[in-house]
């Protein structure tokens, strides 16, 4: 195992009257990480996201491990058995980069959370997990039975976890971001990073009702993981992940009142009357898989809008967003 450890001090402190030294130092977190997602660090010369560190904070450790398996906590942790475990794992093989940072004086854990949460925007994302403060449990758990960290034991009120997918090009890495707060008012932030074999990988993560559930009743809506289009306009076929679709399924019997709606986005080299045509296909086929699973098809409205909304595009050319409507 190669280890890795650098510090670096960009801005020395200034005493400032509050409440403006407050604003002032959330505002220098965001200048900073933006600034940093563009500096080299050393998970960025093993094939990782160049993602920076918080300013001026104190590098704990610094590893890279070239191979291994990575258990990824997608729930908080239980006593099962005598043991601790978390509720749903999920074990990814592949190349490892971990660091554990020390925050100046005067940041919190959340501040320190949301800096390098912001910084996974810059890359197609999806949250698969994440939870704060009491709701995380123990961070004694967080610290010896995950990370494997004890400088992470800290108060149970001031912590922050996540398991995010974030992809570039010609890789799907997925994140453990955890920040804390520890008795002593000393704030440390984790970052794990792990790089995916396959782009299989993706889909069985996504698999997980109480991802799904979080990003309906805190965003509304998430596109579809695990769908693809394959073939010509002529002659287009699609997939939908099974387990995706059973995750799906499994949702909506939990949630009895629910509705949604299934919107098709096409943004093929056709015309607008075709993207419409060919996306409201998508999402109506998506529906048949859903009353294949049990659930009603009055719960399920259909549209498509064909290349009409291009924000979430990135570099799909079709897609299918779940949203939650209101019940008729």
């Amino acid at each position: 195992m190669q280890v890795l450890s650098h510090t670096s001090r960009l801005l020395a402190p200034v005493a400032l009257p509050l409440p403006f030294s407050f604003f002032l130092r959330v505002f220098l977190a965001g200048l900073f990480s933006a600034v940093f997602a563009q500096a080299p660090c050393a998970a960025q010369s093993e094939g990782f996201p160049p993602l920076g560190d918080f300013p001026d904070a104190r590098v704990v450790t610094r590893e890279f491990q070239p191979s291994g398996t990575y258990v990824l906590a997608l729930g908080t942790y239980k006593k099962v058995g005598g043991t601790w475990v978390a509720d749903r794992e999920q074990r990814v093989p592949g190349p490892l980069s971990r660091r554990t940072l020390e925050l100046p004086s005067g940041f919190s854990a959340r501040e320190g959370f949301d800096f390098y949460r912001k910084q996974f925007d810059g890359y197609r994302m999806r949250e698969l997990f994440a939870c704060e403060q009491r709701e995380c449990g123990g961070s004694i758990n967080w610290a010896n039975n995950h990370f494997n960290v004890i400088q992470l034991y800290g108060l149970d009120q001031f912590q922050y976890y996540g398991v995010y997918e974030i992809a570039d090009a010609s890789s799907v890495y997925y994140a453990s971001l955890y920040a804390v707060q520890r008795g002593n008012r000393r704030v440390y932030v984790q970052l794990d990073l792990v790089r995916a074999p396959e782009a299989s990988q993706a889909a069985a993560l996504a698999e997980n009702p109480a991802s799904f559930h979080r990003q309906l009743r805190e965003q509304g809506y998430f596109v579809l993981p695990g769908f693809e289009v394959t073939g010509a306009s002529d002659a287009w076929s699609v997939s939908t992940a099974e387990g995706v679709i059973t995750a799906l399924a499994a949702l909506l019997r939990q949630e009895p009142e629910w509705q949604i709606a299934l919107v098709g986005h096409d943004d093929g080299p056709s015309s607008l009357q075709v993207q419409r045509d060919q996306s409201l296909a998508y999402a109506r086929q998506v529906r048949g898989q859903l009353v294949n699973k049990g659930v009603a098809e009055s719960r399920i409205k259909v549209f498509g809008v064909g290349g009409l909304a291009p924000a979430g595009r990135g570099d799909r050319s079709a897609r299918v967003e779940v949203v939650l409507i209101a019940k008729e």
